[in-house]
């Protein structure tokens, strides 16, 4: 199993990585698609600090998790009866396994060990790397257009992944239409993709949900003798059921 979790945690990576790189490159290095993007403008202070404060809160759990743990403890004590031993007393804040054949989890070296990293590259870069500034046309991948429509988007991000996973994952086709020479019609590409966990899970719990209201729908037309009726009914059934309870 272990091969097999490495390269799951591979894929995970990957995707991850991949899923980042188009959000960044869409976001902050793409050109506004309508005149309301062209617009935008940064929140105001109020909303920032919030982000912020809850950015604070994230990085904060990650470095010092004990206390997190020690925190929602009762809550989980409640929840499930069981909780992870007091971690605040650990040293070096490493997070107490929950057996001796466990491993443990210490956020403030990895924290320390990224930061390291970090700074040991940038400070690699800066004392190898040439100072020399050097000026070129952005790469346009063939189309010098310079209007915002030749970008790369969402989808043109997406396509690469769904080529490689989608006919497997979702069941992914794509159909170019492509006229023969002398029509004028513009080519087109069809695609469809069906998500097999909404197929086979949610729509069949979906249309149980839809085919129970509308069976219950009746219930909203009754009469007042029938009301009457259903709710003496309805309280007959929770007396019996409290009784047979006790």
């Amino acid at each position: 199993m272990i091969p097999v979790d490495g390269a799951a945690l591979a894929l995970a990576a990957a995707l991850a990585a991949a899923c980042f790189v188009r959000a960044f490159g869409i976001v902050f290095l793409g050109r506004p698609r309508s005149e309301v993007a062209a617009q935008a403008r940064e929140a105001d202070p109020w909303s920032v600090t919030a982000m912020l404060g809850f950015a604070l809160l994230c990085l904060l759990a990650g470095i010092v998790p004990g206390a997190v743990i020690d925190g929602i403890a009762p809550v989980a004590q409640a929840m499930t009866g069981a909780r992870l031993p007091p971690q605040l007393a650990d040293a070096w804040l490493s997070i107490v396994p929950v057996a001796a054949g466990r491993g443990s989890y210490n956020g403030l070296l990895v924290f320390g060990f990224i930061t390291a990293s970090i700074l040991l590259t940038v400070l690699v870069v800066h004392r190898l790397a040439s100072r020399g500034l050097r000026r070129g046309p952005a790469w346009d991948c063939g189309f010098p257009d310079p209007a915002p429509i030749s970008q790369y988007s969402a989808g043109s991000f997406a396509q690469p992944l769904r080529r490689v996973f989608g006919r497997v994952a979702f069941g992914a086709t794509e159909a170019v239409d492509m006229p023969p020479p002398g029509d004028n019609r513009p080519a087109v590409i069809v695609r469809s993709i069906a998500d097999p966990v909404w197929d086979m899970v949610y729509a069949p719990i979906g249309r149980g949900v839809g085919w129970v209201a509308d069976r219950a729908n009746v219930l909203q037309f009754l009469t007042i003798r029938r009301y009457l009726v259903f709710v003496f009914a309805a309280l007959v059934v929770l007396l019996l059921a409290l009784t047979l309870w006790q």
